[in-house]
This record gives C-alpha cells, sequence and structure tokens, in this order.
C-alpha cells in the first residue's frame, strides 16, 4: 500500500494516495511544511508509485537550491519522450529558496509540462515561493510531527532518542538528528546552569569559548533550541527578542562565540 511505512501526515496522504491511486495527482504540485518532517520521502515515493521505475524519477536542490544551469538540464531531460506508456518526474527541493533567473527559467516548464510528466516543489515557507509558481501548482500543506512520531522514526533508524532534544526539534526527525550529533543539548544544559550559578558574569567568557569550534549552523541550531525552552520555561518576550536579535547577528556577520557572549550578558540584564 502506498504510503504504508511512512509516519504521520495522516490526512494529507490520504488525499494524495487517493488522487494517486485513481489517477488524477496533478502534474505540478507543491508539497511545504517544516524541513526534515518527510516531505521529500514522501513525494519519492509517489513518484515511484506514479512512473513505476525509480530511474524515471530525479531530485534536485537537497544540497543547495535550483540553479539556471540545473533548470535547462531539467527541461531538456523531461522534454525528452520516455519509453512508451511511461511517466517521469522531478522533484525540487528548496523551491523557496531559489533565486529570480531560475524560478523564471523554471515557469516556463511548469506553465506547458508534458503530458507524461510530474513536477513536484518542495519547500519550507509557502509565501517565499513566487506567486506565478505557486499559482501553477496544487499545494499540499505538512505539518511537524507530534513528538511519539519523532521518537519512534528516530528507532527505526537505530538513533537513540534524547527526550530534550525532541522536545526542540518542533516536530521535525531532519532537526532531532542535527541536534543530536551536535554539541547543542550540553550547550543548553550549562546555559541554564549559567545563569542559575552566583558566579554566573566570571563564568560568561569560558562558556562563550565552547561556541568557537561550533560552525554557524550549530550556533542557530543552539539558538532555535533555546527560543522553544525559553517559551516553555518563561515566554519572556524580551528574551525572545534578545534571541532573535542574536539569529539576525549570526546570519549576516557574527561569529558564533562573540553572538553567544553578547547574548548571555543582554539577557543577565533584562
Amino acid at each position: 500500500m502506498l504510503f504504508n511505512e511512512i509516519v504521520g501526515h495522516s490526512k494529507q496522504l490520504r488525499i494524495i494516495r487517493k488522487l494517486a491511486e485513481q489517477g488524477r495527482f496533478p502534474q505540478s504540485s507543491l508539497f511545504v511544511g517544516p524541513e526534515g518532517v518527510g516531505k521529500r520521502t514522501v513525494a519519492e515515493e509517489l513518484f515511484s508509485y506514479l512512473t513505476k521505475n525509480k530511474l524515471n524519477v530525479r531530485t534536485y536542490g537537497v544540497e543547495s537550491p535550483l540553479t539556471i544551469k540545473e533548470v535547462r538540464e531539467i527541461s531538456e531531460w523531461l522534454f525528452t519522450k520516455p519509453g512508451k506508456d511511461e511517466m517521469k518526474a522531478v522533484i525540487i527541493d528548496r523551491a523557496d529558496e531559489m533565486r529570480g533567473e531560475a524560478a523564471n527559467a523554471l515557469l516556463k516548464t511548469l506553465e506547458e509540462p508534458p503530458g507524461y510528466a510530474f513536477l513536484c516543489l518542495i519547500g519550507k515557507n509557502e509565501e517565499a515561493v513566487i506567486p506565478t509558481i505557486r499559482s501553477r501548482c496544487r499545494i499540499f500543506r505538512f505539518g511537524p510531527l507530534s513528538e511519539s512520531n519523532v521518537i519512534y522514526i528516530l528507532e527505526r533508524k537505530g538513533i537513540k532518542p534524547n527526550e530534550k532534544a525532541v522536545r526542540v526539534s518542533r516536530g521535525s526527525v531532519g532537526t532531532a538528528i542535527e541536534i543530536l550529533e551536535s554539541p547543542v543539548v550540553e550547550r543548553l544544559e550549562e546555559f541554564f546552569k549559567l545563569l542559575k550559578s552566583p558566579n554566573k558574569l566570571k563564568l560568561v567568557t569560558s562558556y562563550s569559548e565552547k561556541f568557537s569550534k561550533l560552525s554557524r549552523e550549530e550556533a542557530l541550531l543552539f539558538l532555535n533550541s533555546l527560543e522553544v525552552l525559553v517559551f516553555e520555561k518563561s515566554g519572556n518576550p524580551k528574551w525572545e527578542e534578545a534571541i532573535n536579535r542574536a539569529r539576525n547577528f549570526l546570519k549576516f556577520y557574527g561569529k558564533p562565540q562573540s553572538v553567544i557572549e553578547w547574548l548571555i550578558l543582554e539577557i543577565l540584564s533584562i
């Protein structure tokens, strides 16, 4: 049965399965929702089913957004007619991160896809996908997974769940795995211990130095996780504002160590 092994998203999968089994799944679709909840997994299984041949399914944009060169490659491949009664499918991840040139070039393919072809775009932010592309796609919205589903999927992958990592993952298996593969949980525990210490100001420098070995991505993961815990513990809007500012500093020009040191001093002054 289609999607038999996929966990969560029961409503969305029921609709998609019905359309697929009735031969009515749209040629152009957009899967949107949080990162790491299984959108691409659903798309890959769906189009393997519809094309009946995994070799006729190609995926782009997994590591970085689609480029104009890749759009031309997609167009050339899609418009090369397959064998008799065969179908083709292209899955494009990070569709919400495409630059204008690539998005506009892809639009031409979306407007008049060959009758044997499917295009499925995937993204986190529906509004970030240009309106002319959105309007040509049937949109399927995916939500976060439950904590129990995240734990089940981690265990099925042979990964030992951590209660705090699951809590701060916001229902994303991908995020939970990234957290478990990083020192984020340990840094979070040390952070709250520091705040309770009578010598907190003396500990700021030594604590923030630990972030000198973290990448910006890991530091951003720490800030996102901290935001979840702060909301759970107090919901203090000033803390949340400080975390947002730290996130912006980190994205544009800040080094992880400097940003975390600034954040702690800012929080201590609240």
